[in-house]
């Protein structure tokens, strides 16, 4: 019995569909054009981010991580529980989401979809900013009476006083 060593070629991967190559040569010095780009790119945006003083050997997060680490579910929980860790938490994590919003924002924008919701949410904010300003001010405005209001009448309340204006 003698082996069959078959070799198809310019069909791709039949399960993922066309090939990840174009069949032509300009289509195929293109697509390195770009990935040459695209590693430019990358390469400057990690010069840019690389911290000015010198890197550390250690980073703070991992440090942090070393100490939670090891704690069970029933200890983190506790953690979770003191304000302080979770208000600073939560401050790195919204850090974290902007920094990765940062990042992303031309790949969104550059797809049809990214697009096109980018463009519907633009719509709905123009709409509802107009109201929303108009909404505020309306209640700082009643605010400011109440204060006046309460000077004369101190046992009122808010609730009651905007009960009584409407």
């Amino acid at each position: 019995m003698v082996p069959i060593n078959q070799v198809i070629l310019g069909g791709g991967d039949p399960l993922l569909g066309s090939s990840v190559i174009g069949n032509n040569l300009d289509e195929q010095l293109q697509l390195i054009e770009k990935y040459k780009q695209s590693l430019e790119a990358a390469k400057q945006m990690k010069q840019q981010m690389q911290p000015a003083a010198p890197i550390q050997q250690k980073l703070i997060w991992d440090e942090v991580d070393a100490e939670i680490g090891p704690m069970s579910d029933e200890q983190k929980s506790m953690l979770f529980q003191d304000e302080d860790y979770v208000d600073t938490y939560t401050k790195i994590q919204n850090m974290v989401q902007n920094e990765i919003l940062n990042l992303v924002k031309g790949r969104v924008e550059s797809t049809p979809e990214g697009k096109e919701l980018l463009q519907s949410q633009l719509k709905i904010v123009k709409r509802l900013k107009g109201k929303i300003i108009q909404e505020t001010n309306r209640e700082m405005e009643m605010f400011r009476k109440f204060r006046e209001f309460s000077k004369q009448h101190p046992e009122v309340t808010y609730e009651e006083f905007i009960k009584a204006s409407m």
